[in-house]
């Protein structure tokens, strides 16, 4: 009962659209609702509805808001081609639009789903030619190009991790630190749904794709704790702790090449008119 009355203070808190808010919670526990709540909240406060913007993750998930504020709204009708919620693609296109000349794409980019392609394809690029970083790594995988051009592809899939600083990437002692500061607070989640959770549950009770074990069956007791096989799943894939001289070595020159390799991509995706989806949701008042 007090957790109840926690988790709805908690909402209500959500509410005030005089700050912003930050919400994490698991599939199926009301996000979407508290966010309707909050946009009909923000265009009691505004004088035009084009005022408010929210972002979606997919254009199902847009459609999805946007029924449910237009089921709340007497005047849905007058009012529905006014209301902004886009996915994110959309929300950029529409800036790059009104922007053509700053936004030097030219004709407007095409979006795609999967740039895997363009990202072996510009780590490609860096391994023709040569240089330290390049000769390190090639001699930690014994010059196996491909290897190294697929581990240095899957670093730009992530690249805004490794390059999140000055666009440079982390050293040894900020790298190891991160990955212990993840480490803990990916264990102190799943320790918050469950006490005994650990790396070694984790294991004995997930398959590989995180899905509950089926033989031996995992206990009952723990697969009603809602959030917690994606809690332990988190955990069954943590970092490691700390790198020793030779992983060290190769993961420096992986992350020296990050940066022509991002050089590389951007070139690529110019040349290609195309764009990478982008990921993420906000919802708030339009900047003026």
């Amino acid at each position: 009962m007090v957790k109840e009355m926690r988790d709805a203070a908690l909402r209500d808190r959500a509410l005030d659209v005089r700050r912003s808010f930050t919400v994490q919670a698991p599939a199926g526990s009301g996000k979407t609702e508290l966010l309707v709540r909050r946009f009909l909240k923000l265009l009691s406060t505004v004088k035009q509805p084009e005022e408010i913007l929210a972002i979606t993750f997919t254009k199902k998930a847009a459609a999805e808001m946007r029924k449910r504020i237009l089921k709340e709204l007497p005047n849905s009708g007058e009012i529905a081609h006014r209301l902004r919620i886009q996915t994110i693609d959309a929300f950029c296109t529409a800036l790059t639009r009104q922007v053509p000349v700053l936004a030097r794409f030219g004709a407007q980019p095409e979006i795609i789903e999967d740039a895997s392609e363009l990202y072996l394809e510009a780590a490609a690029r860096v391994f023709k030619e040569f240089n330290p970083a390049s000769e390190k790594l090639l001699a930690h995988l014994d010059n196996d190009i491909p290897k190294a051009t697929r581990l240095l592809a899957d670093r730009l899939k992530d690249r805004d991790r490794w390059l999140r600083k000055t666009g440079e990437a982390p050293t040894r002692a900020e790298l190891e630190a991160t990955l212990a500061a993840e480490r803990e607070r990916l264990l102190r989640k799943a320790k918050a749904l469950f006490p005994g959770a650990s790396e070694a549950l984790a294991r004995g009770v997930l398959r590989k794709d995180g899905q509950w074990l089926q033989r031996p069956a995992a206990p009952e007791h723990l697969k009603k704790v809602p959030g917690l096989r994606e809690a332990l799943f988190a955990v069954c894939n943590l970092p490691p702790a700390e790198y020793d001289d030779r992983q060290w070595e190769a993961l420096e020159a992986i992350l020296a090449l990050l940066k022509p390799a991002v050089a590389h991509l951007k070139v690529l995706f110019g040349e290609r008119g195309q764009a990478r989806r982008a990921r993420g949701a906000r919802l708030g008042r339009r900047p003026e």
